[in-house]
């Protein structure tokens, strides 16, 4: 349909309806401020008529009053009064109001009025003597002179009075129909014609244009519903399209969501980065379209990059020393930017200049992602192409976010095979202090058997002979048993579910060797122990059990497991004990605490000895709840 331009210049309907109030306001104020004027003008006019109308009056009475021979003092109050009357005729009186009207035929009567006043009738008077018929008939004749010119004006005033009511009552009536007029072109008529538009709309007329007039606020609604209508419009016509439109982008993000969610699943069950990386490659490339992709691993000390895995990528550019090389390959200049964003090569590539190895191997466009770990460059993924494919700004966020998840799963992978090293360093140690606390020292006694066995022999004393040759016996046997005792606690394996077990085999195998009961008493529902908490309260309990063995001489031991909120194991017996204020001047590492405090601290948990010679000794293992490990 035709598109009506919506034009928006012109005042605003507000400022319109202001102004017109203001010009409506500002005739009103002045017409009523005139009338009120010639009012005042004919109410003042009209007592000066009054007050020169009651002079004539008083002059007959004065004349009167000589004749019948009145009192003077009572002729000196009419002369008095008249004088009064006569001089706020002329001076004006506003408080009545009184004024005589600025026109100079008046004021000259006036002053004529006052000399014959004052020349002819007043001296007469004062003397007593009655003015002339011929003086009074004058005066008078002066007095309505006076009273027609006042009058003569005030019946101008009037008349122009009457007109300006007129003009007034007829302007009230052309302003109400040229307000309702206005009404009409600037409210009602842009309502109408949007109803119009909004009832074609409906009809579904889509595309109507409407013009609603140059009043900006209802131009702007004029413009607001075109644009809707055109919108409306096109929506109607390539409803399919859009729909189309809509339903490929929706596919395309469930296939980056699916993308995206099976590649971090397949790196977080990957437990190298050379495997992680070839599932993030078999898992890549066939979204992308490349015909070949590399994961190198950067090594800035060295200045190198090794090749993780690659998919489709010829063996020349696997095993080429240019592409090891971190200042020398296309590939590494782009890692040392340290910018996050993909590095595209070959779109402006020089055309004179020498080949590269990609371009030698059929590769045209060359996409080098960075992997980044916590804002630590790890390594670059590369996407090799053949056929002039160019990957999508959707494809390049995509694969920025997966580049992201392969840098956690590396460094996942380097950081869990750290800590297993860390744990076996750690297990060698606590291995080294107990061979050292069994059998280093049993070696050591029964190298000092030896040595006095030589001296007993080269004496030929027989007895001294047999007595170190039954410790040498003793020796090798104890020797034996911790080395058997050792064995069997390296060869551990608990589970969640195993934990009673293992701790039920251990009593078992601590009786059978010492022929001590243990009693064992289990209380608490409280959560599972983690594996690592688990083993290092069994290596405990082995400690505690191998020194109540070899020191304690005990007769019986109390074994109590609690797993409340707090997990606390208390191993009891009834043996020699010790003085624990000697203990600072013994070795810990040759009575294994130095080994079951180590232990303790690796699970936060905190290991108390308690006692006294003669005794017994206790050793109570506590883990408070806020230490232990959820599961």
């Amino acid at each position: 349909m035709k598109m009506l331009p919506a034009s928006s210049d012109g005042l605003s309907l507000s400022a319109r309806l202001k102004l017109l109030t203001c010009v409506w306001v500002g005739a009103a104020l002045f017409s009523i401020a005139f009338t009120l004027v010639l009012s005042w003008r004919l109410e003042g006019a009209g007592a000066a008529i009054n007050d020169a109308g009651s002079l004539r009056m008083r002059t007959y009475r004065l004349a009167y009053m000589l004749s019948q021979h009145a009192a003077p003092q009572n002729i000196q109050e009419q002369i008095q009064s008249f004088e009064h009357t006569l001089n706020t005729i002329r001076k004006g009186d506003p408080a009545r109001p009184l004024f005589l009207p600025d026109e100079l035929e008046i004021h000259t009567r006036m002053q004529a009025m006052q000399h014959d006043w004052q020349n002819s009738i007043k001296p007469r008077l004062q003397r007593s003597e009655a003015p002339t018929a011929a003086e009074l008939t004058q005066f008078v004749g002066i007095i309505d002179s006076f009273v027609r010119s006042v009058e003569t004006v005030n019946t101008r005033n009037t008349e122009l009075l009457r007109l300006f009511q007129t003009a007034l009552m007829i302007l009230v009536t052309a302003g109400s129909g040229v307000m309702v007029v206005l009404l009409y072109l600037w409210v009602i008529r842009p309502i109408d014609i949007l109803r119009e538009g909004v009832q074609a709309i409906r009809r579904g007329d889509f595309g109507t244009q409407v013009e609603t007039g140059k009043v900006s606020e209802f131009a702007q609604l004029g413009n607001g519903f075109n644009l809707m209508s055109t919108h409306l419009q096109t929506l109607y016509t390539d409803l399919e399209g859009q729909v189309a439109l809509q339903t490929e982008n929706l596919a395309r993000k469930n296939r980056e969501l699916e993308t995206l969610y099976q590649t971090t699943r397949d790196l977080h069950q990957s437990h190298t980065p050379s495997r992680a990386a070839e599932k993030f490659l078999a898992r890549i490339l066939p979204e992308v379209s490349a015909q070949a992709g590399s994961v190198r691993l950067i090594d800035f000390d060295r200045k190198r990059m090794d090749l993780a895995a690659s998919v489709g990528l010829p063996d020349k550019l696997q095993t080429a020393e240019q592409c090891e090389r971190l200042e020398e390959c296309l590939c590494g200049a782009a890692a040392s930017e340290a910018n996050e964003k993909p590095v595209y090569f070959f779109d402006t590539h020089p055309p004179k200049s020498p080949p590269t190895l990609c371009e030698n191997a059929g590769f045209n466009d060359v996409a080098v992602f960075p992997i980044y770990y916590k804002e630590q460059e790890i390594g670059i993924f590369t996407l090799y192409f053949s056929d002039g494919h160019a990957l999508a700004p959707s494809d390049t966020e995509l694969l920025q976010a997966l580049c992201g998840q392969l840098g956690v799963s590396i460094a996942n992978s380097r950081l869990a095979q750290e800590s297993r090293q860390l744990a076996v360093l750690q297990e060698r140690n606590l291995m080294a202090q107990g061979l050292h606390d069994s059998i280093a020292q049993t070696l050591t006694f029964l190298n000092l058997q030896v040595q006095m066995l030589e001296s007993a022999l080269a004496a030929d004393e027989h007895e001294q002979i047999e007595e170190n040759m039954r410790f040498i016996k003793d020796g090798v046997q104890e020797c034996y048993d911790d080395v058997r005792e050792l064995l069997l606690n390296f060869r551990t394996k608990i589970t969640k579910k195993e934990f009673s077990d293992a701790v039920n085999t251990l009593v078992k195998r601590f009786e059978q060797q010492t022929q001590i009961p243990v009693e064992t008493r289990w209380s608490g529902e409280g959560l599972p122990l983690s594996n690592d908490e688990q083993l290092q309260v069994i290596f405990i309990l082995q400690e505690s059990l191998s020194n109540i063995r070899k020191h304690a001489q005990a007769k019986r031991v109390w074994l109590d497991i609690a797993n409340e909120q707090d997990f606390i194991m208390s191993i009891r017996d009834d043996g020699t004990g010790f003085d624990l204020g000697r203990l600072k001047n013994l070795s810990s590492e040759h009575v294994g605490l130095g080994i079951m405090h180590e232990r303790a601290r690796r699970i936060q948990a905190a290991l108390d000895i308690q006692s006294q010679p003669e005794q017994g000794t206790c050793i109570t293992l506590t883990l408070p709840q806020n230490k232990r490990t959820a599961t």
